[in-house]
């Protein structure tokens, strides 16, 4: 099933009378936001749902002022303009004039379906003991069974219904009213296969819901302005009368530069300077804390909404001489926050109670509380809990392997080397350690059904006491961590 349906959202943009020290590109203002009501039958109530999405995302986001399409419809319906005609960027300008708009979101429908699909059926995993009574039983059964599945159609209907594919596709794209120019354009595609046709449409509408946040808070970020620096405090023009919340991360900017070549004017970016992290959120303005900066940070300097956390990786090496040697890499979760966390994959080699190094690998977690930052440090400590196999050969020549776990308490110091660098020195003490016993797989000779080789798990041989991993004690470590952003 193929429609086109359009939607249309005039985006009327309020333009404060602001004060000659402020920059004219500050937003300091919601935008306002005018949903134009469809009159097209065509898919009507799907529309209205889709619409009402939008508009509650919207008002969600504290950015934008909603105008309730009802009244839309009323001034309309007194300029006697026929909405269902709008399908092209001229018309679009024409109703973005009577409402005082100067940019529109349209959003096309370029397909919705919902069908039944069969569900998937699980394989027959029935043991065959190969009796005469077992292929009668199977024979009786199986002929009943496709009987039933041949005459009862009302069975095999209801079983479609409550299992309805939704597939949904529009483009929506960002119009200048006053030139009719497509500035920015984005999809939305979601579908979901499950319960009757209400219940799987209601999932794809939550799925439509999350993208249409995230593309109209990429379509209006806000940029603000540091009015006050207090040490590593700083307070800038934006609070919650433009949907800010607490944890917001926002880059710092130099003002742009204008310049004079050959008598054109250009406007050049300003460095950047910096991250904050919002602390306090006020009525129109908001305290924040500078995590990390590798410029002067300034009153006036600008400050632009972040689209996405900023990301951290590190790269660990452990050395403990005829101990442990190690290499780790971390992906760092929330790391602005008071608390975060990360995870972690291992590979290295660590020595136990026969004097003999094992090699091992792993994955595990660190959960990390920063005590405090500043000056281009960090100081934190954190518990580390990895998850580790261990291999190495048994006294019969056997290859064995054991899971073991040595918890961790570390004390870090980050230091910053760059804009987007660090070293960070470590200092771990392992209290205690899990360790399983060693075994092998012992391969039996026989295949399964499938051809694969059936194998067992044996205990590993030793000619004396079994070796143990006992990694306690107090080890160094270097890392080099790299920000993305």
């Amino acid at each position: 099933m193929k429609l086109k349906h359009h939607i249309y959202l005039c985006v009327v943009l309020v333009f404060p009378v602001i004060s000659k020290e402020l920059n004219e590109n500050l937003t300091l203002e919601k935008k306002a936001l005018m949903i134009l009501p469809s009159t097209q039958n065509n898919e009507k109530e799907l529309a209205n749902k889709v619409l009402s999405i939008i508009s509650e995302q919207a008002t969600a986001l504290g950015r934008f002022e909603v105008i309730d399409r009802n009244l839309v419809a009323e001034i309309l319906e007194e300029q006697k303009f026929q909405l269902s005609g709008l399908v092209s960027n001229d018309q679009v300008v024409q109703v973005g004039e009577l409402a005082a708009a100067e940019k529109a979101l349209i959003l096309e429908i370029v397909h919705f379906g919902q069908k039944g699909v069969p569900k998937e059926k699980e394989e027959d995993n029935d043991d065959d003991d190969g009796t005469l009574f077992t292929w009668l039983v199977k024979t009786v059964v199986t002929e009943t069974i496709e009987n039933a599945r041949q005459v009862d159609t009302l069975k095999i209907r209801l079983e479609l219904e409550n299992n309805i594919h939704t597939e949904f596709k529009g483009n929506v794209k960002l119009v200048n009213v006053a030139s009719g120019v497509s500035e920015h354009s984005f999809s939305l595609n979601a579908s979901f296969t499950g319960g009757n046709r209400d219940a799987s449409l209601s999932r794809v509408l939550n799925q439509l819901s999350m993208q249409i946040r995230m593309k109209l808070k990429d379509l209006y970020m806000i940029t603000s302005e540091i009015i006050e620096v207090d040490g590593s405090h700083v307070s800038i023009f934006s609070g919650a009368n433009l949907g800010l919340k607490k944890g917001a991360l926002f880059e710092i900017s130099s003002k742009d530069k204008i310049k004079t070549y050959k008598g054109k004017t250009v406007t050049l970016p300003g460095k950047s300077r910096g991250l904050i992290r919002l602390t306090d959120v006020g009525s129109d303005g908001s305290r924040a804390r500078v995590v990390r900066n590798w410029r002067k940070v300034k009153p006036g300097h600008k400050v632009y909404e972040m689209k996405g956390a900023p990301t951290i990786t590190d790269l660990n090496f452990t050395y403990s001489k005829d101990r442990r040697y190690e290499v780790a890499g971390s992906f760092w979760i929330n790391p602005f926050a008071e608390f975060s966390g990360s995870i972690n994959g291992y590979l290295g080699s660590v020595i136990d109670s026969r004097n003999k190094m094992n090699g091992y690998l792993g994955f595990g977690t660190n959960l990390d509380y920063t005590l405090f930052s500043g000056f281009g440090t960090k100081g934190s400590v954190s518990l580390e809990l990895p998850a580790l196999l261990a291999r190495r050969g048994d006294d019969d020549g056997h290859n064995v392997i054991s899971f073991f776990s040595d918890p961790s308490l570390d004390g870090n110091l980050a230091i910053q080397i760059g804009q987007k660098r660090d070293i960070v020195l470590t200092a771990s003490y392992v209290f205690t350690n899990i360790h399983g016993p060693w075994q092998w797989q012992k391969d039996t000779g026989e295949n399964d059904e499938d051809g694969n080789t059936i194998t067992e798990t044996e205990p590993a041989v030793w000619n004396g006491f079994e070796p143990v991993i006992e990694p306690e004690g107090l080890y160094f470590s270097i890392t080099l961590r790299k920000l993305r952003f």
